[in-house]
């Protein structure tokens, strides 16, 4: 058998922006259960921009409306980084058919964990 069976890889890192401690720890756990990393949860825009400032993920799940504003900020950097991301936010489908989030997916809220492993693997 070869000696890069797998368990060597790196998980990929996942970025999560949640402002609801019991969202984002459900989506950490569902994360972490699927083999990602995830780097975070952090709950507000200025936390999101500092760890990005450090680390580049992978991927990213984002919350739109945090407690300090519309996470744009945040997508709009991880754009011009070409990290890939979905929207788990409760805002009707009008979010994601124009403007700034047009085309990207969202999970909605409450969000299937399953579907968003198999989102970010595709993403991947």
């Amino acid at each position: 058998m070869s000696s890069d069976d797998g368990h060597n890889q790196t998980a990929a890192r996942i970025l999560v922006v949640e402002d609801e401690i019991f969202i984002a720890m459900e989506i950490e756990r569902a994360l972490t259960s699927g083999g990602f990393e995830v780097l975070g949860p952090v709950g507000s825009i200025e936390d999101a921009l500092q760890l990005l400032h450090r680390e580049k993920p992978d991927a990213a799940v984002l919350d739109v409306t945090l407690r300090d504003g519309r996470v744009t900020a945040v997508a709009a950097l991880l754009r011009s980084r070409g990290v890939p991301f979905l929207l788990a936010s409760a805002e009707g489908r009008q979010l994601t058919e124009s403007g700034f989030f047009q085309g990207v997916t969202n999970l909605g809220k409450p969000t299937d964990m399953c579907r968003m492993i198999g989102e970010i693997r595709r993403l991947l």
